[in-house]
């Protein structure tokens, strides 16, 4: 055996603790890649800083809980804190939708391994865990894109490793991490991990065509789906066209069969990528994505296309549009400067400049023409948040802006950076005077400062580095000193420029991104996620979870909520929720009954209930606030206060007491989660409900015609001059609008009053949704016992005035009760909408007389269901019964149920277009339903058989490589020629 002084060939050298460090010299050649990360986290935490967010503002007094994430994501990270914790199933929840699959919540919103981070935190501090989830989640952004630049920074020798091409991708990486799509869409914190997804997944490209290895484009298209599915679609759309692209750059010339291997190699990938998701994606398409309504998938907010000047102004840094309805592309203003400069490169092959060109017009052709947005879209419209794909544009970009910078090698070239930023200044100018809500005058003076600045300095730092040596300087740049006119000065201060461009633009995105933007649209403040809508309102819904042998709902009453997702955080079982993934056919159901509800059946709320459907759902408990009246009470028959929560605070000379009061109320007659239904209370429950008609739908449910009494006469308007009201032949009322604005400048106002008169003790309600604009209107029920309406100029505040119809209030509006007697029911408005029309529904007010309804849910409760008990994922009890019937049970029929009786698997029937029913013959049975998410199992088959494949492929490659490497020659005993460094290795 041939032998070295070191023995034998072939052994692997010792490896000691030291030698597995990292030396110094390799610790400062990549100190760069160290700062990408870095800088983005420190400049996005200034910015939090600088708008008041705690803890980066130690006095600051705001979250970064805006929009959804104050709604929704908060929400789902309580619970899935809480339920890794073995305080809950993320598999299902009770807590929600009257009973839910989590799992797709889980997949879309919660899979981040930054979301960990809130694992070690208190609910009471979840908001600065999600901040610091935020942070590192950019830092993560420009590091991952500085690994995949650094792949473009030259030939060896030429620049490749100079501090300043690695400080540019620092810049231009920075750029990334903060531009506006990050910035303005913070909130959606699910879809900030795309931003390093996004270049993790094109290494996985470059690997595959400079060396045929699949492992990490697979290892990347499967954290894509597994940790964001929907960004993930997007980004392996772009992979896709990125791959061909590159491989026209990359290879001298098409041969045909290394394109086909190639090409096996990307779809193996993709496909190992896809089943390495599989546990994740095939669950939620099944139990998620399908539940979705026509109607959802339908709704959208803004869409284009859009004038091209509102989207050529996007591509500029610092421009924000609060109102959402442009994209969100730019970064850094000079990268738009610079791109031009790609397509003139001679050292790119004329067929990739051609491809990325033609990338870039589908991006964006996709802002514009709906089709092409569809498909970037997933083929569903986004429901507000519109072109979410826009992060690719800027990722592009910043990735043709680097290689222009890199690759420029004549003057001539360098002229057209002038072209381009007169254009970019016309655009800039153009935009200020069209569009002064997106140019606001800050930014118009930063980037024009930039386009004529920076790019000077660019071209100057690019002609020193182009130039030959021995070239004179031009006479025009005679008066500068040598020591500046060196192209290692020039480029420094390039650089600078650059970082100052990126920066800059993300502060200015910053102050209309977060903190306080104004009433409607600010963050929230850390008083309220802990003490909303009153300090004690967790603490009484906390109160309120069933023990696991009983089971009953609870919520806040009417709007008595902090957001459509409190149960999940606090514990209580309820309906109220909102997300894209809950059941849209449950969403329907609840919208015939009177409920309010979401355009693309996106929530269901308890706001808009019954003392009918109270009982339907199984409620038993409701929880009031002094947000909704003056002391906290509840206005409603057959109900019996329980407990209070008074933590209003000690009066002080001269300061006005708010209070700060929480009530319990407990129903007293309800119904339990199932009773038995025959004859016709099974023919009711099992008819189609009728649609916009919510008094006839719980009237059908429950056997009553006429249940809802109408007990008032026609109504009285008085309106502003010009309003036009036309009574119709069917009892409605039609109130036209001017198109034009008052002479006075007023706005339009109007009144309704009706006069009605109650025969016994009532709950009144109204169902009048479009008789006025929504958010700007309020209902009010007066009578000889109720306080006398105050006189104050904003009818908010008197709280006897209730906000209706509202964004969460579109349904019924519970007024209260009355006795017997008169009383009057007063709509009013004094913002109406010039050139709607409104229209007033025939006998919109009627009441329920709580005497029939006790005895018809009496009747019911008879054939109830006992001895329940339910766990995290289930729920059994005991039927009896002297014949054959059909138990309701309060539980959404949504894929995932398997049903039993006696132990053996039963056929359920839909009661109300969206509950359970279960056949049980006569005799006493027991029912168990257990919930498993639907092609959750088939999923981690499929992840399992992609793990599999994924360490099959590595072996193989590992074992191929090391064949090759055996039968190389080493160097100085065979070949005569060394292989020449890919620039992609």
């Amino acid at each position: 055996m041939t032998t070295t002084d070191s023995g034998t060939i072939g052994a692997r050298p010792r490896l000691s603790a030291r030698s597995l460090l990292p030396r110094p010299a390799a610790i400062r050649r990549n100190l760069y890649l160290v700062l990408a990360f870095v800088i983005p986290s420190v400049l996005y935490a200034g910015i939090l800083a600088s708008r008041g967010i705690y803890p980066f503002d130690p006095h600051g007094t705001y979250t970064v809980f805006m929009s959804d994430l104050n709604n929704q994501y908060a929400q789902f990270y309580s619970y899935f804190d809480q339920a890794l914790t073995g305080h809950g199933s993320l598999l299902f929840t009770w807590r929600a939708d009257g009973g839910m699959n989590f799992w797709p919540i889980v997949a879309y919103y919660l899979t981040s391994p930054f979301g960990l981070l809130t694992l070690f935190a208190s609910d009471h501090r979840l908001p600065m865990m999600i901040a610091f989830a935020t942070v590192l989640k950019l830092g993560a952004a420009g590091l991952a894109m500085a690994l995949f630049l650094r792949k473009f920074r030259g030939e060896a020798g030429q620049g490749r490793d100079s501090a300043v091409n690695k400080a540019v991708i620092v810049a231009l990486s920075t750029a990334y991490a903060l531009g506006a799509w990050s910035l303005i869409y913070a909130f959606n914190v699910m879809w900030l991990d795309a931003l390093y997804l996004l270049p993790l997944a094109l290494l996985g490209v470059e690997r595959l065509l400079a060396k045929g290895r699949v492992t990490l484009l697979a290892v990347a298209v499967g954290l894509n789906l597994i940790i964001d599915f929907y960004t993930g679609a997007m980004i392996v759309v772009f992979v896709c066209m990125y791959a061909l692209a590159r491989y026209v750059g990359v290879r001298e010339r098409f041969e045909r069969a290394d394109f086909l291997r190639t090409a096996g190699k990307f779809v193996m990938a993709g496909v190992i990528g896809g089943l390495l998701a599989a546990a994740f994606i095939l669950p939620t398409y099944l139990g998620g994505l399908k539940q979705k309504t026509t109607l959802h998938a339908a709704s959208s907010g803004a869409a284009p296309p859009k004038p091209l000047l509102s989207v050529l102004v996007r591509f500029l840094g610092g421009s924000a549009d609060t109102g959402q309805l442009t994209p969100n592309v730019g970064a850094a203003t000079l990268i738009v400067v610079l791109v031009p400069l790609f397509f003139l490169l001679k050292g790119i092959k004329r067929s990739e400049r051609i491809a990325f060109g033609a990338i870039l017009a589908f991006l964006v052709l996709a802002m514009e023409v709906k089709p092409l947005y569809l498909l970037m879209h997933g083929g569903q419209m986004p429901n507000a948040f519109p072109w979410r794909f826009t992060f690719l544009i800027t990722a592009l970009l910043a990735f043709m802006a680097f290689r222009a910078w890199v690759g420029v090698d004549s003057v001539k070239q360098i002229k057209w950076l002038g072209a381009s930023a007169v254009f970019w200044l016309v655009i800039l100018y153009w935009g200020r005077q069209s569009y002064p809500w997106i140019i606001r005058p800050r930014v118009a003076q930063f980037d024009a400062l930039i386009l004529v600045a920076g790019t000077a300095v660019l071209a100057f730092a690019l002609y020193l580095r182009v130039r030959p040596a021995d070239e004179p300087l031009s006479k025009r740049l005679a008066w500068m000193p040598k020591r500046l006119a060196t192209p290692k000065a020039a480029a420094v201060v390039a650089v600078a420029v650059l970082a100052v461009d990126a920066s800059g633009s993300a502060e200015l995105i910053g102050q209309k991104s977060i903190g306080k933007l104004g009433p409607s649209n600010s963050s929230a403040t850390w008083s309220n996620w802990y003490s909303s809508p009153t300090t004690s309102y967790g603490t009484a819904l906390s109160s309120l979870q069933p023990s696991n042998d009983q089971f009953f709902r609870a919520e806040g009453y009417d709007q008595n909520l902090r957001s459509t997702n409190d149960s999940l955080r606090y514990g209580n079982f309820g309906f109220t929720h909102f997300s894209s993934l809950s059941s849209g056919k449950l969403h329907e159901t609840m919208q015939n009954l009177g409920f309010a509800h979401h355009e693309a059946d996106v929530w269901s709320a308890h706001t808009g209930a019954t003392l009918f459907t109270d009982a339907l759902l199984g409620y038993q408990y409701l929880v009031g606030t002094t947000r909704e009246t003056t002391d906290g009470t509840i206005d409603r028959l057959d109900s019996t206060l329980q407990k209070t929560y008074d933590n209003t605070a000690p009066a002080k000379p001269g300061k006005t007491v708010t209070p700060d009061v929480t009530t319990v109320y407990k129903i007293n007659s309800t119904l339990p989660v199932g009773f038995r239904l025959t004859g016709s209370d099974l023919t009711d429950f099992t008819a189609p409900l009728p649609q916009n008609s919510p008094f006839a739908a719980q009237e059908q449910a429950f056997g009553m015609p006429g249940a809802f009494q109408s007990m008032c006469g026609s109504p009285t308007i008085t309106a502003s001059p010009g309003v036009t009201v036309t009574p119709g032949g069917d009892g409605t009322v039609s109130v036209k609008i001017p198109a034009k604005a008052r002479a006075d400048k007023q706005l339009y106002s109007d009144k309704i009053v009706w006069h009605c008169q109650a025969s016994g003790p009532r709950q009144v309600y109204l169902y009048a949704p479009n008789a006025m604009p929504t958010g700007l209107s309020y209902a009010r029920l007066d009578s000889s016992d109720r306080p006398a309406p105050l006189n104050v100029s904003d009818p908010s505040k008197d709280k006897t005035n209730i906000a209706y119809p509202g964004g969460f209030d579109n349904g019924f509006q519970d007024l209260g009760s009355v006795q017997s007697g008169s009383f009057t029911v007063t709509m009013l408005s004094d913002a109406l909408t010039q050139g709607n029309t409104y229209k007033v529904p025939a006998n919109p007010i009627r009441g329920l007389d709580p005497t029939a309804v006790d005895a018809k849910l009496a009747q019911l409760r008879s054939g109830g269901v006992t001895d329940v008990h339910w766990n995290s994922t289930g729920i059994s009890a005991t039927t009896t019964g002297d014949s054959a019937a059909t138990v309701f049970l309060s539980v959404p029929t949504i894929p995932g149920w398997s049903v039993t009786v006696d132990g053996k698997s039963v056929k359920t029937t839909k009661l109300l277009g969206s509950f359970t029913g279960v056949p049980v013959p006569a005799g006493t049975h027991r029912i168990s339903m257990s919930f498993s998410p639907p092609g959750l199992y088939a999923g981690i088959g499929g992840s399992t058989v992609g793990l599999l494949a994924l360490g099959g492929v590595w072996w193989f490659q590992r074992r191929r490589a090391a064949h090759q490497s055996a039968a190389t020659p080493a160097a100085g005993q065979g070949a005569g020629e060394s292989v020449p460094q890919d620039v992609l290795s």
